[in-house]
């Protein structure tokens, strides 16, 4: 029998990936949520199934689940991420379903931040339902870097007129000088696809995913060095920051939480900020690095 997994938060920066990766490898089968009949079409083009999925529903979360043997869940940037999650897992466990894995963020076990003690809760809620799981808390996206990753989308394109020195390439940060972890969201999701293709090796695993250490100005200068083209840094106040997640739309809750973040990161007040995690004994193969990023996203950092 085939083995189904509901992708939760399919359309996602990670999710993508982890939708494309599963249909790759033919173990398991993607059923990709959606709201919109645009995603269902564009996920049909692939040859993905899909299935209406409103987080905000129990009926429609409760038929998504159906016939469902795990879950990858990731929710989105509000604290309504709680209910909804409660939701897949108890809707998910009720209809059968065997593994979930969840998608958080790093983060201090004694963190104070809301946003971070969110996933947290998630993480302690998932533990305790009886359903085998897989946690995996990524540090900062590489993504974040191309205006791709999920938080710094607003910020970069509230930002997209500042190019700075003629013909050289803004790179926006609200983060400033601190060290912090990255990871790429291709290598978050084969951490993913990993357990939901054998979670009988990652049951009851937690992994912390950072594999490449670096300030903004040295990502900068990586890829004027990778691609030959001038960057530069275009350093905001994580207050500027928070202005354009609220402009964004972005709760006001989670906004403010991501602000202080962005501050505490700037001025290296994060415990473990510049942690690396092992990565290839997860997956069996090494992490991407800064400079292998920047090549296999060229076109996209040099504006093409």
């Amino acid at each position: 029998m085939t083995v189904r997994a509901l992708i939760v938060g399919a359309t996602s920066t990670v999710g993508k990936y982890v939708v494309d990766q599963l249909a790759a490898g033919g173990l398991v089968e993607p059923i990709a949520g959606v709201r919109k009949p645009e995603q269902a079409r564009m996920f049909a083009e692939q040859g993905v199934a899909t299935v209406d999925l409103d987080l905000d529903s129990a009926a429609s979360v409760k038929a998504a689940v159906t016939g469902i043997d795990r879950i990858f869940l990731l929710t989105g940037y509000t604290v309504a991420m709680l209910p909804q999650s409660k939701l897949v897992i108890d809707y998910g466990k009720a209809a059968g379903a065997t593994h979930i894995v969840h998608m958080g963020a790093w983060a201090p076990d004694d963190t104070d931040l809301p946003h971070f003690g969110w996933h947290q809760y998630v993480e302690r809620y998932i533990e305790g339902s009886g359903l085998g799981w897989t946690h995996v808390a990524p540090h900062m996206f590489m993504q974040n870097m191309l205006g791709q990753g999920n938080l710094w989308k607003a910020f970069t394109d509230a930002s997209e007129g500042d190019r700075g020195h003629a013909g050289s390439r803004p790179i926006h940060s609200p983060i400033g000088d601190g060290r912090v972890g990255w990871v790429a969201a291709e290598d978050i999701a084969r951490v993913c696809v990993a357990a939901l293709e054998d979670p009988s090796c990652h049951a009851g695993r937690k992994y912390d995913l950072s594999v490449d250490v670096k300030t903004v100005p040295e990502v900068v200068t990586l890829l004027e060095e990778t691609l030959g083209r001038p960057f530069h840094a275009v350093m905001h106040s994580p207050e500027a920051f928070g202005e354009a997640l609220l402009a964004g739309g972005m709760e006001p809750t989670y906004a403010a939480c991501a602000t202080e973040n962005a501050g505490r990161f700037a001025r290296d007040e994060v415990p473990g900020q510049d942690n690396v995690f092992p990565f290839e004994e997860i997956v069996g193969v090494p992490p991407v690095l800064w400079p292998a990023f920047i090549e296999a996203h060229r076109d996209a950092f040099i504006g093409h």
